[in-house]
């Protein structure tokens, strides 16, 4: 880390970051909402008739949504606010369940 970075820093710049992946979250939400559905999606995404333009913006921010953001934001945010204490006890627990 550069001078003057602390790990409590880190955490809040972490949080911090979380909640502006959330306002992106929200913005593709609202994508989502409005895009009219074409009437052959099913079809289309089912792969009995090609992708179309339409088809292809919906599938994108559902899967950057569900692969991608959401589960980035959710390791942000357990990052963002762990403590020494939680991750001691987490790997008490994970050698007692997996001894070497």
């Amino acid at each position: 880390m550069p001078d003057g970075v602390t790990v409590a820093n880190a955490q809040a710049t972490l949080g911090e970051v979380a909640y502006q992946l959330l306002a992106l979250v929200d913005a593709l939400e609202g994508i989502l909402r409005e895009l009219p559905r074409p009437p052959d999606l099913a079809d289309r995404e089912e792969g009995r008739l090609p992708y179309n333009v339409a088809t292809d913006v919906l599938a994108t921010i559902e899967c950057v949504l569900e692969d991608e953001l959401r589960p980035a934001i959710a390791s942000l945010q357990r990052s963002a606010q762990v403590t020494a204490a939680e991750l001691e006890r987490d790997f008490l627990e994970w050698k007692r369940r997996c001894p070497f």
